[in-house]
């Protein structure tokens, strides 16, 4: 085959993948209805890491680091359509900025974790630009004072600016908030972010 028959065979495929992530995200949104109704956590990292586990099973050595993150990238942006469909009226939203401006949060990760690829990564998707970022080590006392011990992990400050009346940007800080471990809006970046 060559290559114009390669590249419309790629073609082929896309167009399948596309169809079928469409309906995975219709069903995405099936979840978070059921989710509202029964108070469930969008994020279930068990439920994610066994689907992670079933999607490698078959795959080719050469090529298992690459459909793990293909699914992991699905997964995440399922999980953030979900959040969109939930940021209105949540209390931890509040004092966001009403349009442009910059929001603050702190949080923990472990040094190998996601964490800060699912900020990053969810940020870019909703248009936010990092204004500021640091990471340093954790004491177990940097967030909220209820740290646990800070061997192998990260105390995280970001400052994110963009248009925080996108429901998009909202979400985004909602997974945020979520998903990483002690996570906070610094309530003193909120103020200047409002002024």
């Amino acid at each position: 085959m060559d290559l114009g028959g390669i590249r419309q065979e790629i073609d082929r495929v896309d167009k399948q993948m596309k169809d079928l992530f469409l309906e995975r995200m219709e069903y995405s949104s099936q979840v978070v209805q059921v989710k509202k109704q029964l108070g469930g956590s969008v994020y279930v990292p068990k439920r994610e890491q066994e689907i992670l586990c079933l999607h490698q099973q078959g795959v080719q050595k050469e090529q298992v680091l690459e459909c793990r993150e293909f699914f992991r990238q699905m997964m995440g942006l399922s999980r953030t359509y979900q959040y969109s469909k939930l940021v209105e009226g949540k209390a931890c939203l509040l004092g966001l900025p009403d349009g442009e401006g910059e929001v603050a949060l702190e949080f923990s990760c472990g040094k190998e974790s996601e964490n800060l690829a699912l900020v990053f990564q969810a940020a870019a998707l909703a248009g936010l630009s990092v204004a500021e970022m640091s990471a340093s080590e954790y004491d177990g006392e940097a967030v909220n004072g209820k740290g646990e011990s800070g061997e192998g992990k990260l105390y995280c400050r970001i400052r994110l600016a963009g248009n925080f009346a996108e429901d998009l940007a909202r979400a985004v800080i909602l997974q945020i908030l979520e998903e990483t471990k002690e996570a906070r809006l610094s309530s003193d970046e909120l103020q200047q972010g409002n002024s």
